[in-house]
């Protein structure tokens, strides 16, 4: 039957592979390439000569952890992990993922010896892992779980874990049914299940021993935080930091309410092309999921049609080279450090200056770059997350981290993370585009009057209020991880 499926599965790549010649899609070309022979086998002798030079430079026993990822988000979840077993147990990684969306933040994972594409789910190419590379135990993060790979894991007595495990198929209707019947027959072999939540343990216990199901929290938390706790970094990259400086002076000086509008979908596009009522008073940060220049151009133009001044970050960055500099002395300048001390940038003088024409020239800013959402969200005031009025929510964490107000659709079940913010007061759901944007108005517009006014102002405090709080009270899964395998060892 294996025979068959690794049949089977090599026959659909042959077919992707002859597509992909043919469609002019980056994403397909590059999953297709990521599986081909001779890219898996190149991969695989970089990764034994790196584990040569660590055990050269190690010159002491280390533990090889095999981390396999679906997706960028599920890679966020396994980096707090990784970082905490390789400080605490000297552990370094392998690391494989299915989609090449994960490939700009590998960078953020510790202790790499290698990382590479999931090759074709077939056993003969896992044998090739094993017999190059000591690993001692595999870690499945969240929902995928390969055939394969998991027979040939689980036939050569290699521990497996399951981290971020949850119940709840992100998938409706046949194909998230089939698929949660299909993950059920794999539970009982693993070593540990790390689930998200209470029920998820219980879902669990059906499989395992309580001894072996942990209620240890979803690790996307605690890396958002981590992320947010450590954005000095990326406000220490020049060009970041003119950009920072920039949307903090809207906010400091043009007395503007800074908007994030993070992985917009057609709705959220919608909100923002309608902020054009209401410019005076705020400031538009356009973050799209798709950074290719002829999309990011189009939003540029739907802008422009509104009557909103907007310019790409990397068009931006080139004009703030020409207006940022130490000889701009007109009496309308700003000085930077006048701004707000607590956001210094270490890296610029004293005496730069932002001139008010700049300032003032733009209406919006449409962040063209990958990888820098979450820092960005320090400088909102408010966040609109994309996906809530059709059902495919993006990442709410990242904003809520900064205890910024996070605003989004009604449709936000399928994301726990979500559903829990707004449970919890952390964020606040809208049933359509227009209630939202009728929200921005109100808080824009409406002075406050006395300490029981329904005032949005007084709503998006309590959000970040709550928001905060319940980062505060979750688990440290990274540590539950580290304890729950060093018991095991005793």
């Amino acid at each position: 039957m294996l025979f068959l499926y690794e049949f089977a599965q090599k026959i659909i790549y042959i077919l992707l592979n002859f597509i992909s010649k043919y469609i002019d899609n980056y994403k397909l070309k590059r999953f297709c390439e990521i599986r081909e022979t001779h890219y898996f086998v190149r991969e695989l002798k970089i990764a034994q000569e790196n584990f040569l030079k660590i055990k050269t430079k190690e010159n002491k026993d280390f533990s090889i952890y095999w981390f396999h990822v679906a997706s960028a988000g599920e890679l966020e979840q396994a980096i707090p992990i990784a970082r905490k077993l390789h400080e605490k147990s000297n552990t370094y990684f392998l690391l494989t993922y299915f989609s090449p969306s994960t490939e700009p933040f590998i960078k953020n994972f510790p202790a790499l010896i290698s990382s590479f594409g999931l090759p074709i789910d077939a056993r003969k190419n896992y044998n090739m892992i094993f017999n190059t590379l000591p690993i001692s135990k595999v870690f499945f993060v969240r929902y995928d779980i390969w055939p394969a790979l998991f027979y040939e894991v689980s036939k050569l007595n290699i521990e497996m874990n399951l981290l971020s495990a949850s119940a709840n198929k992100t998938k409706k209707g046949v194909f998230g049914y089939l698929s949660k019947i299909w993950n059920i027959k794999f539970y009982r072999k693993f070593a540990n299940i790390f689930a998200v939540n209470k029920d998820d343990v219980l879902f669990f216990n059906q499989f395992l021993p309580q001894t072996k199901v942990y209620y240890a929290g979803d690790a996307k938390w605690a890396r958002a935080l981590e992320r947010a706790n450590n954005c000095f970094k990326r406000k220490n990259e020049k060009d970041f930091s003119y950009f920072f400086s920039f949307c903090l002076a809207q906010r400091e000086v043009l007395n503007k309410k800074n908007i994030i509008f993070g992985s917009p979908h057609k709705e959220e596009h919608k909100i923002a092309l309608d902020c054009s009522k209401i410019k005076e008073k705020v400031f538009i940060i356009y973050v799209p999921h798709d950074v290719k220049e002829n999309s990011c151009k189009k939003i540029i133009d739907e802008f422009s049609s509104v009557g909103l001044f907007a310019i790409l970050y990397s068009e931006f960055i080139i004009k703030v080279h020409e207006h940022f500099s130490t000889d701009l002395l007109d009496n309308e300048s700003i000085n930077i450090e006048e701004i707000k001390q607590t956001h210094t940038l270490n890296n610029l003088k004293r005496n730069v200056k932002i001139s008010s024409q700049l300032l003032s020239s733009y209406d919006a800013i449409v962040f063209d770059k990958i990888g820098y959402l979450a820092e960005i969200y320090e400088l909102s005031d408010v966040s609109i997350i994309g996906g809530g009025f059709d059902g495919q929510i993006h990442n709410v964490l990242e904003a809520a981290a900064h205890g910024v107000p996070v605003l989004i659709g009604s449709l936000f079940l399928r994301a726990s993370e979500a559903k829990e913010l707004v449970r919890m007061g952390g964020a606040i759901s809208f049933q359509n585009s227009n209630e939202l944007f009728q929200f921005l108005v109100q808080w824009v517009s409406l002075e406050e009057q006395g300490t029981d006014s329904p005032h949005p102002a007084r709503l998006l405090a309590q959000s970040k209020s709550r928001s905060l709080e319940l980062f505060r009270s979750i688990p440290d899964t990274s540590e539950i991880v580290l304890q729950a395998l060093k018991k095991e060892q005793k």
